[in-house]
């Protein structure tokens, strides 16, 4: 989340591209297509993102960038790599990640690879089950450069082995795929850079509610004296295509993008008693997305600079009809979808513009403004019956989507300043969303015993009370706070710096607030700095939540401080040494946007109640260049 915006708002690229996922409820988010060992960095614009990075940014863009090998230095090969490696005492976690490569000056081939593993994780009362987890990934890469072109080849495995989600109503049992890119770049004799790129992504998921947990019981059959054990399994997949292309020169960046994506998810029951049961819950969904725009970055006059720009989406869904093998309400409800206009268009105009101000050597003052769009997401708009497919919200409601949902329109403005010395810096930025349309669920009114949409919900309760029913729904919000980061140094070997965040978001056509929006959080570090080792001090300070949505029924949470100690030693120039301790005294507290317990039979936390953070963890880890 990021100044209270989440989910698809927030535009994340994994190398330039941006992933679709390929589970309703994100179960393969974004980032978790490239683990942490295999990371270069990651970075995200502050506040207004430029047009140029991307599709529907109402969010801001997040980049997140793998390791790759340099090109070497002549032409006789050159060998490199990198090893990291870690364990983590909380669920006995451990990882690795390499990367070898065999480069000259031309050419560059390289090999990559990780691999995660970890048992149920703890927390102060206990444990959450299930939360074991594993992965593996493996990347091939070949690339080329000669007299300013640039050509590089990509092809990416991920898989993702059984891993618990007791927020979610089912748990992975894989998650696999392969991403394509090709990349291709030139510098042209008249100053300007010509970019391409065109990528593929083909991912399959496969959950179930039974391997790794007790599987519920339908209530509704209890109490007429029938326990049904409910044994599911979902198969979901998704097949996406991306473009690229762009032209600079001086200070203009121009382009065209796009992204075309299919998904499919379908319920099943794997017991031979119920062998016919089916229900597809999305087929033949499409999102395509194509876009043009334009961008100026330079100086306005001497101490101001400007970087403005424009983008143009068309945002094309449609989806295929559906059906189940139940009858009754879920039938009524699916002749309904497929009789409504799934076939629809959204035109999405995106205008930015960030003012910056060089007062003198120390200090910038900086001011924002932007109009940015999203479509709905396809869940929002053809989650046609009673589910918690809901993008990852995890909060134990049922959801039904609309077929008719408006766009939201969001109206940005910011305005802050950088101070900067050589001891101390200080960057508070205050910010203001005013966003029509906002897609959030709102409270469904049942017209009457027989509402098919009511009747399901019912049908389907595994929980004492039957789940709460919200639709996407179009309303007003508005979203505005500060953030501010800062550093000082107080001598040449002791620093501190921190971060500061808050965000408060309102409905505007009623007087409730917005749903699972972040309180307000601090972070601080205290460091101890020599040549070649560090150790560090860090509190993490949440305050209470209050301001929660009363029509979601959202819980109010309890602040909370949670103290880290971390530390690094490079004994070389090319090996570094990392260890610590997270949650240093073993705090017990419940992050505000963290999910609810899904499982009846964990001895440590209720069912439904929000999930613990993390308990105590030491770990220890390595990494070595060559």
């Amino acid at each position: 989340q990021y100044r209270g915006l989440f989910g698809d708002r927030v535009n994340v690229l994994i190398d330039g591209v941006r992933i679709s996922k390929a589970g309703p409820n994100s179960m393969d988010s974004p980032l978790s297509y490239l683990p942490a060992s295999r990371v270069a960095d990651v970075a995200l614009y502050r506040g207004i993102a430029p047009v140029s990075s991307g599709i529907e940014t109402i969010g801001g863009t997040i980049m997140a960038n793998s390791k790759q090998a340099e090109f070497g230095s002549g032409d006789e090969a050159e060998f490199h790599g990198n090893l990291t490696s870690g364990y983590a005492e909380n669920g006995n976690s451990r990882y690795a990640g390499v990367l070898a490569s065999v480069a000259t000056q031309n050419h560059r081939f390289q090999v990559a690879g990780s691999l995660d593993r970890g048992n149920d994780l703890e927390v102060d009362s206990g444990k959450i089950i299930p939360s074991q987890h594993e992965r593996d990934t493996v990347g091939v890469n070949y690339a080329f450069q000669q007299d300013g072109n640039n050509l590089e080849l990509d092809v990416e495995h991920h898989d993702t082995g059984e891993t618990g989600t007791a927020a979610l109503p089912m748990d992975i049992m894989y998650a696999r795929g392969e991403n394509y890119k090709v990349k291709f770049n030139k510098e042209l004799s008249n100053g300007g850079k010509f970019n391409a790129r065109l990528n593929y992504q083909d991912s399959e998921h496969l959950m179930n509610n039974y391997t790794l947990r007790t599987r519920p019981v339908m209530v509704n059959m209890l109490m007429m004296g029938m326990p049904m054990p409910m044994k599911r399994f979902a198969l979901t997949d998704v097949k996406s295509a991306g473009y690229h292309f762009s032209y600079g020169q001086n200070n203009w960046l121009v382009g065209i993008d796009g992204d075309q994506a299919e998904h499919n998810a379908t319920m099943f029951d794997p017991t031979p008693a119920n062998s016919n049961f089916f229900l597809e819950n999305y087929k033949g969904v499409e999102r395509d997305r194509n876009s043009i725009f334009a961008e100026w970055n330079g100086e306005l006059s001497a101490g101001w600079k400007l970087e403005t720009g424009a983008r143009y989406t068309h945002v094309s869904m449609d989806a295929d009809q559906v059906a189940t093998s139940m009858g009754g309400a879920a039938a009524t409800l699916a002749t309904n979808f497929n009789s409504s206009e799934r076939d629809q268009d959204d035109n999405l105009v995106d205008l930015a513009a960030v003012f910056t101000h060089k007062v003198n050597n120390n200090l910038d003052i900086e001011l924002g403004l932007a109009r940015k769009e999203r479509a709905p997401s396809y869940q929002e708009r053809y989650l046609w019956a009673t589910m918690e497919s809901t993008s990852g919200l995890a909060d134990g409601n049922n959801y039904i989507g609309d077929v008719n949902l408006d766009q939201e329109t969001a109206y940005q403005a910011e305005i802050g300043f950088d101070w900067h010395s050589q001891k101390a810096a200080f960057s508070p930025r205050v910010f203001y969303h005013h966003i029509n349309d906002y897609i959030q669920g709102t409270a469904y009114n049942c017209s009457g015993m027989m509402d098919p949409v009511c009747m399901l919900n019912t049908m389907m309760q595994t929980g004492s009370e039957p789940s709460t029913i919200l639709q996407y729904s179009n309303v007003d919000a508005k979203l505005y706070g500060i953030d501010a980061n800062w550093f000082a140094a107080i001598t040449n070997d002791w620093q501190l710096d921190g971060t500061v965040s808050y965000v408060r978001g309102e409905r505007r056509d009623t007087s409730d607030n917005l749903y699972r929006v972040a309180p307000l959080t601090a972070r601080t570090m205290l460091s101890y700095v020599q040549t070649e080792w560090r150790v560090g001090f860090e509190a993490v300070t949440v305050a209470a939540q209050n301001k929660v949505s009363v029509e979601n029924d959202e819980l109010k949470t309890s602040g909370y401080a949670v103290f880290n100690l971390s530390g690094n030693y490079q004994p070389a120039q090319n090996v570094t040494l990392t260890a610590g301790v997270n949650n240093l005294f073993d705090r017990e507290y419940q992050n505000h946007l963290g999910g609810y317990n899904r499982i009846s039979d964990n001895p440590d936390i209720a069912q439904m109640e929000r999930l613990p953070g993390l308990g105590r963890s030491a770990y220890l880890g390595v990494n070595v260049s060559w």
